[in-house]
This record gives structure tokens, sequence and C-alpha cells, in this order.
């Protein structure tokens, strides 16, 4: 009896984290597809520019951290309440449409 209260709450925790897994996912290839439709091309976030006004390998760096730092919050909150993976999943997803249109945008006007 003990065993099968373990085995059914793990596989609550991963019925659970499947959703935000696969926003993860999604958020971090759009993200690295934004960063391929700006390279070498003039930014319009100061901080994400380089010295020549252009995105280059700062503005991936800071891109970059920005993304994985998000995940890791999520990641960290997900183990203490994983019940709210319904909204983190969410927040990841918008995130991504957000960034897939500017992507969409970048390649509209090369």
């Amino acid at each position: 009896m003990i065993f099968g209260l373990f085995s059914a709450q793990s596989q609550a925790e991963e019925r659970h984290g499947k959703l935000w897994r696969i926003s993860a996912a999604v958020l971090g290839a759009v993200t690295i597809a934004d960063m391929q439709s700006s390279m070498g091309r003039q930014e319009a976030n100061p901080f994400l520019a380089s010295q020549n006004g252009q995105f280059s390998a700062r503005g991936m760096a800071f891109k970059g951290a920005g993304v994985g730092a998000m995940l890791g919050v999520q990641y960290l909150m997900l183990r203490k309440h994983p019940q709210a993976d319904k909204y983190a999943a969410g927040a990841n997803f918008a995130a991504a449409a957000l960034t897939g249109a500017i992507v969409v945008h970048n390649h509209m006007v090369k």
C-alpha cells in the first residue's frame, strides 16, 4: 500500500509538469528563432544593442540569460507549488506567442 502511494504521487508530479516542460521548450525554440532573425540587424532595444546599434553576441547573451532566469525561477517555484504549473505554462506560451510575432515581423522586413 505504501509503495502504491509513492507511485501515484510521482505519476501526478509527472503529469503536472508535462505541460510546463512543453511550454519551456516552445519558449526556448522561439527565443532561438528570434535571435536568428535579429542577428546583425539594427536593434530597437538599447539594452540588447551593441556599440554600433546592432543585435549581436551581447544581445544574445542578455536575451538568453533573461529567458533562462525566468524558466529557472519558474522551476524553483513549481517545486514548492506544483499546482501552479498551468499558470507558468500559460505565461510561457504567451511569451512565446509574442516573441513568435516578432520573428514573423523580422522575416517580413528583411
